[in-house]
C-alpha cells in the first residue's frame, strides 16, 4: 500500500507529481535515480528524452509514508521506493492515451529492469514484476487466485490485473482492475490522528484496533469524513 506517482522526465529535468497533477517535492533521492537511470529508460521508446513513469512510492509503513510525503519541511523519505510499473512518452500521455499495448510496455520496462539490477550502488527503483495468465481458463483462474494469495500472504495489499492487449489510457477503465481480500470486522478506537496538509489542525484518521481469527488489527480510518466532521471530531 502506498501513494501513486507520476514522475515527469524532460531531459535532465524530473518531476514528481500526483494523477490531479499536484507535484511532490519531498521524494529527492527517487528524482535523482530517475535521472540517473533515464537512458535505460528512453533507449528503448523513441520520445525524445521526453516521458512519464507511472508507479507507486512505499515505505517502512503507509502511515509513515503519507507524514513524510506531505511534510512542509525536514521530511524523511530517503529509505523509500519508486516501483515503478507503467510508461508512456510524456506526448501521448498529455493527449490522454498511448495506443502501444501492454506487453509492449512491459517489454520497455523489461530492458530498463536489467539495467537498474546491474548497477553499481543503491537506488530506489525498483521494475514491479508479475506473471500472465490466460483468464479465458479455469487453470489460469487458479493460478492467479494462488499467486494473489501468495502476495497478500507477504504483506502486500493485492494485485493488479491486467489486459496485456490494452493502450495507456489516463483515466480509470477496465484494463487495469484491483483485486484484494476483503474481510469485515468490528474494531475498537483507540486513539485520533491529526491530518496534514489541507488538514492539518483536524482529523486525519481515527485509529482502531481489535482482533479477528487470532490476528491483531490495527489501521488507520481516515476516509469517509466531511471538513465538518474532521473539524468538530478533533
Amino acid at each position: 500500500d502506498g501513494v501513486r506517482v507520476l514522475a515527469v522526465v524532460q531531459g535532465m529535468n524530473v518531476s514528481l507529481m500526483s494523477r490531479n497533477g499536484k507535484e511532490f517535492e519531498n521524494f529527492p533521492d527517487i528524482a535523482t535515480d530517475i535521472q540517473r537511470f533515464r537512458s535505460a529508460f528512453q533507449s528503448h521508446l523513441g520520445s525524445g528524452g521526453r516521458f512519464v513513469l507511472d508507479g507507486e512510492v512505499t515505505g517502512e509503513s503507509f502511515q509513515k509514508l503519507m507524514k513524510q510525503a506531505h511534510r512542509k519541511s525536514d521530511a524523511e523519505t530517503t529509505d523509500m521506493v519508486y516501483n515503478i510499473f507503467d510508461i508512456v512518452p510524456l506526448d501521448d500521455f498529455q493527449r490522454g492515451y498511448w495506443n502501444a499495448q501492454q506487453y509492449k510496455r512491459f517489454d520497455i520496462l523489461g530492458r530498463a529492469k536489467s539495467t537498474l539490477e546491474g548497477a553499481t550502488g543503491p537506488h530506489s527503483l525498483r521494475i514491479v514484476s508479475g506473471l500472465e495468465v490466460d483468464l479465458d481458463t479455469a487453470e489460469g483462474h487458479d493460478v492467479m487466485n494462488r499467486y494473489a494469495q501468495d502476495c497478500v500472504a507477504e504483506g502486500f495489499e493485492g494485485i493488479m490485473i491486467k489486459s496485456m492487449d490494452a493502450p495507456y489510457v489516463c483515466k480509470r477503465s477496465d484494463y487495469w482492475m484491483k483485486w484484494k481480500p476483503v474481510i469485515s470486522v468490528d474494531l475498537t478506537i483507540v486513539g485520533f490522528e491529526e491530518g496534514t496538509g489541507r488538514n492539518e489542525n483536524r482529523l486525519g484518521a481515527i485509529i482502531c484496533e481489535g482482533v479477528d481469527n487470532d490476528r491483531n488489527i490495527r489501521v488507520n480510518v481516515g476516509s469517509g469524513f466531511s471538513d465538518n466532521d474532521r473539524t468538530e471530531y478533533w
